[in-house]
């Protein structure tokens, strides 16, 4: 049985799945802060709201991730202490938590019928099994939006066709230089119009 639950209604066990989830798709875009997981790991488990954040699980078994904004906030607000503790609290690590903050704070969202997809993940064993298509059914068919908007990068093709499969089209691009020397390419944003 599948079934779609908020981090704050997960197990300890559950919660930790969900965060191997999510650290192992977002591993790359994360690698610039540290590359230990465990340390990505303590990071993000402190730093996510956990009303705006879901796993799919699958008999129990954490299998997908989802992070949502709205016009209220984001998934995601990094605790400045536990960052700071784990990446070293100089001058280095102040800069990088301010900048990382700075980009995960800022609303993508201005209306109240809008949804933003921050982050949408699958267990590596999971992928392409149908379980990302759950996830957007879920933000789709069931938080009662009019619109859902997500990024996604140009050099990540395989993820742009999946969400194009799922209805979304793309309405911009975005030059991130930072993202563009790591690699990623462009920003390209995406909208599904879901009523």
């Amino acid at each position: 049985m599948t079934e779609i639950k908020k981090l704050s209604e997960l197990t300890e066990e559950q919660l930790n799945q969900s965060l191997d989830v999510f650290v192992e798709g977002f591993y790359n875009v994360f690698s610039s802060i540290t590359k230990d997981k465990k340390k990505m790991h303590r990071i993000f488990k402190h730093s996510f709201d956990y009303t705006r954040t879901y796993a799919c699980l699958q008999d129990e078994e954490v299998v997908g991730f989802l992070g949502l904004a709205d016009s209220q906030g984001r998934a995601l607000k990094l605790n400045r202490d536990v960052f700071l503790e784990e990446i070293g609290d100089g001058f280095q690590g102040k800069i990088i938590f301010k900048s990382v903050n700075a980009a995960m704070s800022k609303l993508n969202v201005v209306s109240p019928q809008e949804v933003y997809i921050d982050f949408i993940a699958t267990s590596l064993t999971n992928r392409s099994k149908g379980i990302g298509a759950q996830l957007i059914a879920f933000v789709r068919d069931t938080l009662g939006c009019k619109t859902i908007e997500l990024e996604v990068f140009s050099k990540n093709p395989r993820a742009k066709k999946f969400y194009e499969r799922e209805g979304f089209k793309v309405v911009s691009e975005k030059r991130d230089v930072m993202m563009m020397l790591q690699g990623f390419g462009k920003r390209i944003v995406m909208r599904l119009e879901a009523e």
